[in-house]
């Protein structure tokens, strides 16, 4: 993630391409994030996946009925998805996955010691899992780093005719309180004259914009939503446990170098800035791959 970028498609296709912007993210997901990822600070990780699993459950995906469902799960980070499906689902479930972070691979494998994963940046799962089709792909909070119109043509070609996306991230719309501090002037000056453009991650724009792109890569709509959970910190070091600790604006927080504010620059901090209520703005999407289905065994 070196940071000084606007444009959240310019700096992914940078990140799946440079090695110092793809050993950043690894260093963050393995030295700060990744002990700390499942503790998920006001749960809107698991919130959100909840949502996206009851997407699922209303569509019949997770009946007992149907044979195991082979899943590949692109950017799964601790496997909580993988494991809370497994959990909810009557259906048998092949977890497949591909993460960037050696780390929370290594978590996710103790959750679930038949899970097969790889280690590499989800923008290039083209060249993994090549042995056949998967009956669903979910794709959850990874399209700050890779693009959905870099992921949406290779999770196609993943499916089976008939099979699944699972669609959860972020929007630009997200964080507009948090925005609007990050500007202050005072910020500005405790920290070199720096605030962190968060609109460089945050993407894409809306709920039209996810389901218009997936929808010219060869899906159909059959459930969306917008989730949009409220945020409180109380001070400092609250948002500091969310944001950097939790992974939700790493980048950000080590482009300005926050988590290395000075006590005396917290005090100040938590005088001008908290306590903060803000919003993240959350798409979720569940999409069929056009072609025909597998019918139900009888």
């Amino acid at each position: 993630m070196p940071l000084a970028f606007t444009d959240c498609e310019a700096y992914s296709l940078k990140g799946s391409n440079s090695f110092m912007e793809v050993a950043t993210i690894q260093r963050q997901y393995d030295d700060v994030i990744a002990s700390q990822y499942d503790l998920d600070p006001q749960s809107i990780t698991s919130n959100s996946l909840d949502i996206a699993i009851s997407h699922m459950i209303a569509e019949g995906l997770l009946s007992n009925i149907l044979p195991a469902m082979r899943i590949l799960d692109v950017g799964m980070g601790t496997g909580m998805f993988l494991e809370k499906l497994r959990h909810c689902s009557s259906r048998p479930i092949e977890p497949y996955g591909i993460d960037i972070s050696a780390r929370m691979v290594e978590i996710a494998q103790r959750k679930l010691p038949d899970l097969i994963a790889a280690v590499d940046d989800g923008a290039n799962i083209d060249r993994h899992f090549c042995d056949g089709t998967f009956h669903l792909a979910s794709t959850h909070f990874v399209t700050g780093f890779v693009p959905i119109s870099h992921l949406a043509p290779r999770i196609f070609r993943k499916l089976e005719d008939g099979g699944y996306w699972s669609f959860v991230g972020g929007t630009s719309l997200g964080y507009a309180e948090l925005q609007r501090r990050a500007n202050h002037p005072v910020i500005r000056m405790l920290f070199g004259g720096r605030s962190p453009d968060l609109q460089g991650m945050i993407c894409p724009d809306g709920e039209e914009s996810v389901k218009s792109v997936i929808q010219e890569a060869g899906f159909d709509i059959v459930d969306s939503q917008t989730h949009q959970p409220e945020l409180k910190f109380s001070g400092f070091d609250e948002f500091m446990e969310y944001a950097y600790h939790g992974g939700w604006l790493t980048p950000f927080i080590e482009q300005i170098g926050l988590q290395n504010a000075k006590r005396w620059q917290q005090t100040v901090l938590n005088k001008l800035v908290f306590p903060v209520v803000d919003h993240h703005n959350i798409v979720l999407v569940l999409a069929r791959k056009r072609g025909p289905a597998h019918p139900l065994p009888c």
